[in-house]
């Protein structure tokens, strides 16, 4: 087998290599060493100059493999093979020495600089002559999107990608779309109808032919890569059919009541149930747990009720699998639960509710038809709102949401138009209130009443009872004695978001929620290409942020998923020798992608090679040193090794 001959090509990136590393040293070291075809050095290598200057001399020397020695592979390892590619070379047969980053720019001694170049450069010789050719190759991507969650993110997002033209799933845990800002009367500081925000949205999804919504459904993988994904997912059985308009005429009808969770636990639905009126699907859905049809099977009454026939005992769970080019998370939150802070009283005296349970009692919609009412029935005439109820704490959240404030605020408003004279005061530290609107909401509360206190440690409220009331007391302000208690409470991530990021193979940050790809440069992204993160599954925010983040999402997908559009597939995938196989499976429980599947007629693994992405894990795994990865070959490593050590 002849010698392969390698071209180095050296470059002095202006005065980032060329001040701190000898290079005549560098080219003088590798001049007389075997293998070498030819040494250039050029000021610019990135440069169009410099990117000619090696085109022009692959394809006039026409040497086996390159060496650039330069900056980062991160920076431009594409840039070369692409150089390399037009020259006729195959881009396996190019690598790079990165002696700025690790030598240039970290290493202050000229002549410690240049001998660790000299390091990474022979490193990187001795790899590069064990490199094999490798097929390039591609597909076209998918243009269909899915999204995982049908809040006011999800919707947003769904809407932008189909109103493009691209096929769009929404896939909704809950029996329908809305997420927790249907749950809401009015959104601040404009204080709009929250219902009637939503419902054109809503309206605008259930006609849209471009989007499919699951609903009662999970998912339960996510297979692939940008532009190649498959969501698996779970539907639970709804035993109500699509003819379903959702009437409520079977409502009346059924015999069983249980607590109400899209109410906070604070109504009662039946066991036959929509949301609310006008809910998308509109479906209703039977909670088989506590119908008699189930659990004794006493009563059929909803199946005589229904005008259209919609009930089907025999309905089952679904397994549906769809394909898409990405996936959108938008998963939203959940409210951060201050029974964590028992001081707070909140779950052990009458009264003390959440913000989101308050809110629930003033919407119209809610399970008291928008009136605020204490356990006994009547109006409260004074009520006190706490802020940071649980946040800023190291027993709930440790971090400040920053929209709690504005929600807080709102409940004097909401208050007043319920109960004409009511006494609202919010005990507070610190106010954070984003941008001149909500600034100017918060001067309006004032002036119309709300009475602001505040406390030098919200961590040591104690909410007590006081006869048939409640006393707030807070270190630096008077005690204040209510009727009720509202605790603004902050936004966690919400529940599963760690199960779902492991479904995703994307990461969380310490927090919970959706950690972003790059925080300024791509915060919507995930650390997973082609999987985003929209609203508030990415971060705490308010309404307008998570609508804002949906679309730039999606406009992000649609920007890269562009019909007819070829996606490259990775190249340096991993490989399984059936001989050394022994069908021990290791390899496919470890793989992130998913793309090991087992042949049960072989005894062997088998590496999907347009799934996997080559990170090596199954190399790393695998007992038998049967699995491992193109172009990090055991001896392409230990080449590599051997060139650090032996210079």
């Amino acid at each position: 087998m002849n010698q392969k001959k390698i071209a180095l090509f050296l470059c002095r990136c202006g005065a980032n290599i060329a001040g701190a590393v000898d290079l005549d040293t560098v080219a003088a070291r590798f001049k007389d060493k075997s293998g070498i075809a030819l040494i250039a050095t050029h000021d610019l290598l990135c440069s169009p100059a410099g990117k000619k200057f090696v085109e022009e001399t692959i394809a006039g020397k026409k040497p086996d493999g390159i060496v650039i020695a330069a900056c980062s592979p991160k920076m431009h390892e594409k840039t070369f093979r692409d150089v390399a590619g037009r020259a006729g070379m195959n881009l396996a047969q190019v690598t790079m020495a990165n002696i700025r980053e690790q030598g240039a720019w970290v290493t202050p001694d000229k002549n410690e600089a240049t001998q660790k170049a000299i390091a990474l450069i022979s490193a990187a010789l001795g790899r590069g002559a064990l490199h094999e050719n490798l097929e390039a190759r591609s597909m076209e991507c998918n243009t269909d999107v899915v999204v995982i969650g049908g809040g006011v993110a999800g919707i947003e997002a769904a809407l932008m990608a189909a109103n493009a033209g691209r096929k769009v799933t929404i896939i909704e845990k809950d029996i329908s779309l809305g997420g927790a800002v249907i749950k809401t009367e009015e959104v601040g500081p404009s204080m709009e109808c929250a219902p009637c925000l939503l419902a054109p949205r809503l309206a605008a999804v259930r006609d849209n032919p471009n989007i499919r919504v699951v609903s009662n459904a999970e998912v339960t993988d996510v297979l692939g890569f940008f532009g190649n994904f498959t969501v698996r997912v779970k539907k639970a059985a709804r035993y109500v059919k699509d003819s379903c308009i959702g009437c409520e005429a079977c409502f009346e009808v059924c015999p069983v009541s249980a607590p109400n969770a899209f109410h906070l636990g604070l109504g009662a639905k039946k066991a036959i149930y929509t949301q609310f009126p006008g809910s998308v699907p509109a479906a209703a859905v039977i909670n088989r747990a506590i119908c008699k049809h189930f659990t004794d099977g006493s009563c059929d009454a909803c199946v005589a009720a229904c005008p259209f026939g919609a009930i089907d005992f025999n309905d089952g769970d679904e397994s549906l699998e769809f394909t898409a080019g990405a996936v959108i998370v938008a998963t939203g939150f959940a409210n951060v639960n201050p029974s964590s802070i028992p001081a707070l009283g909140y779950g052990t005296l009458e009264n003390v509710v959440t913000m989101p349970e308050f809110e629930r009692m003033a919407s119209s919609n809610g399970p008291l038809s928008g009136e605020i009412k204490l356990k006994n029935g009547t109006a409260p005439a004074s009520i006190a709102v706490v802020h940071c109820a649980a946040s800023l704490s190291e027993h709930g959240a440790a971090y400040c949401s920053g929209v709690c404030c504005m929600t807080a605020v709102k409940a004097g408003e909401l208050a007043r138009k319920k109960i004409p004279g009511v006494t609202v005061v919010n005990i507070h530290d610190r106010l954070v209130f984003e941008g001149p609107a909500a600034q100017e909401f918060y001067r309006e509360q004032q002036s119309k009443g709300t009475i602001f206190c505040k406390t030098s440690d919200l961590a040591h409220v104690a909410v007590t009872r006081a006869g048939d009331k409640l006393a707030v007391s807070a270190p630096g302000t008077a005690p204040v004695t209510v009727d009720m208690v509202v605790l603004s409470t902050g936004m966690g991530p919400s529940p599963g978001s760690n199960v779902m990021a492991d479904i995703l193979d994307a990461d969380c940050d310490a927090a919970g929620f959706f950690k972003p790809d790059h925080a300024i440069l791509h915060p919507t992204g995930s650390t997973i290409d082609g999987i985003y993160a929209a609203g508030s599954c990415a971060s705490p925010c308010d309404v307008p942020t998570a609508i804002t983040r949906a679309q730039a999402a999606a406009g992000d997908a649609l920007a890269k998923l562009v019909p007819g559009r070829k996606i490259e597939l990775e190249i340096m995938t991993g490989a399984i020798d059936e001989d050394k196989c022994a069908g021990c499976r290791l390899c496919i429980a470890v793989c992130p992608y998913k793309a090991i599947t087992y042949d049960a007629q072989k005894n062997k693994s088998i590496v999907n090679e347009i799934i996997c992405r080559g990170c090596g894990t199954c190399a790393a795994t695998c007992p038998g040193g049967a699995a491992g990865a193109k172009h990090f070959t055991n001896a392409q490593i230990y080449a590599e090794l051997g060139g650090v050590i032996h210079g």
